[in-house]
């Protein structure tokens, strides 16, 4: 089993095995999870591959996201290209995952509490008001209403769009301090693979069925996990 300690040896793996998941699940030795010391995983003097996932998307050779059974993978661009042709075949996006995705278009890359804040997901903080103003603003009808309680939560929404082939995750971003040290979990910015890749991207699934570039798939994950039955690759592709 392969022991990773850098963002080098994520993309070295990663490209080597086509597909590799962050995390473990039923597919045994299948995940950096498994493949990483687990004293990396939240030391405070070493960094770890919460640290290494926006280096590892940085180098341009994997594409990352939630890609299998809603969880985070590394994809290599081939393979992922066989996957978006197949995803986008099957799904039905709602009218939010395409007020998203179109918000997503028209700025190439956003932060995801931008997109957020785009899409109507957060309300701006309003100036705080005395007695008097809030009497006058009740008076006037002018009161904020909150967001409707059953509009698609923004989590599932953007995850959909990750599973369905069109969004990806471009980097990992962090707020930094006073003296300009990063702190805090890295903020997610998002990206449509068009974007990400360039408009030729697809062109290892160009001519190929939606059903082939699935067969593609399952054929290599049947090669690559031999400790997997068909059934868990069956489940693990969705």
């Amino acid at each position: 089993m392969p022991t990773l300690r850098s963002a080098e040896q994520i993309e070295r793996q990663a490209i080597q095995m086509g597909v590799l998941p962050f995390f473990a699940h039923a597919i045994p030795q299948f995940s950096i999870e498994e493949f990483t010391p687990s004293e990396l995983w939240f030391s405070d003097e070493q960094e770890g591959p919460w640290d290494w996932k926006g280096p590892v998307i940085s180098y341009g050779s994997l594409a990352y996201g939630k890609l299998f059974q809603n969880k985070a993978a590394y994809v290599r661009l081939d393979l992922y290209a066989n996957l978006v042709n197949w995803r986008r075949s099957q799904c039905h996006p709602t009218a939010t995952e395409l007020r998203i995705l179109q918000i997503l278009r028209q700025h190439e890359s956003l932060l995801s509490k931008d997109l957020k804040r785009l899409c109507g997901y957060v309300r701006l903080r309003m100036p705080r008001r005395n007695p008097l103003e809030k009497l006058l603003e009740t008076k006037e009808h002018h009161v904020v209403k909150p967001l409707r309680s059953n509009i698609q939560p923004f989590d599932s929404a953007i995850t959909r769009l990750q599973m369905d082939g069109f969004v990806v995750i471009a980097d990992f971003e962090y707020l930094h301090d006073k003296n300009g040290r990063p702190y805090g979990w890295g903020i997610a910015r998002y990206t449509t693979p068009e974007a990400m890749y360039g408009p030729d991207f697809m062109k290892t699934a160009q001519g190929k069925s939606p059903q082939a570039s699935r067969h593609i798939l399952f054929a290599h994950l049947t090669r690559l996990l031999p400790q997997a039955t068909p059934a868990q690759i069956q489940k693990f592709l969705g």
